[in-house]
C-alpha cells in the first residue's frame, strides 16, 4: 500500500513539474506548481519528514506560490494578452537536468543511512527541533533576525516606490 501511494505521489510530482517547464500561459504553471509543491509534500510524509512536509506546505505553497500568484494577477498585461514563458535554451536544460539526475542518482545508491541513528526514541520533527534549540540556536535566531531586517527593508523600498510614483503622476 505505501509502495502505491508513493507511486501516486511521486507520479503527480513528475508530470505536474514537466507540466510547469512546459507550460506557456503562467497562470496555469502556477497552478501545476500548486499540483508539485503538493506532491512534493506528499512523498516528504512518505518517508516520515513531517516536519518538512509542513515546511513544505507552508513556505512553498502558502507563501511562495502566493506571491507568484498575486505578481502574475497584477502585473499590467499588454494589450490584454496573458503573460506567457518561451522556452529558451531547451539542449541546455535537458543536459544540466540530466547531470542533476545523474547526481542525485549516484549519491542516493551510495548514502550509508547517516541520517538519524536513535529514530525509535524521537521522531524526526522532534529532533530537529530539540537540534535547533540546542546545537544551532545561534543560527536559527541570526537568520530570523536576517529574516526581519530582509522585511522592513522590503517594506522600506515599497513605500518609498510607491512615493515616487505619486510625485510623478502630480
Amino acid at each position: 500500500m505505501a509502495i502505491a501511494f508513493f507511486g501516486f505521489f511521486a507520479a503527480i510530482t513528475l508530470f505536474s513539474a514537466l507540466a510547469v517547464a512546459w507550460q506557456k500561459n503562467l497562470l496555469y504553471a502556477a497552478f501545476l506548481l500548486l499540483v508539485t509543491f503538493t506532491g512534493i509534500a506528499g512523498l516528504f510524509l512518505m518517508a516520515n519528514a513531517e516536519f518538512l512536509a509542513v515546511t513544505q506546505i507552508l513556505i512553498y505553497v502558502g507563501g511562495i506560490l502566493s506571491l507568484f500568484l498575486f505578481g502574475i494577477l497584477i502585473t499590467k498585461r499588454r494589450e490584454k494578452r496573458f503573460l506567457t514563458s518561451g522556452i529558451k535554451n531547451a539542449k541546455f536544460a535537458a543536459f544540466l537536468a540530466l547531470m542533476l539526475s545523474t547526481g542525485l542518482i549516484y549519491v542516493v545508491q551510495n548514502e550509508n543511512s547517516i541520517l538519524i541513528k536513535n529514530s525509535n526514541e524521537f521522531s524526526q520533527t522532534q529532533l530537529i527541533g530539540k537540534g535547533l534549540m540546542t546545537n544551532y540556536l545561534m543560527p536559527f535566531e541570526l537568520v530570523g533576525v536576517l529574516l526581519l531586517v530582509i522585511l522592513i527593508g522590503v517594506l522600506a523600498i515599497s513605500a518609498s516606490a510607491s512615493e515616487i510614483g505619486k510625485t510623478k503622476e502630480n
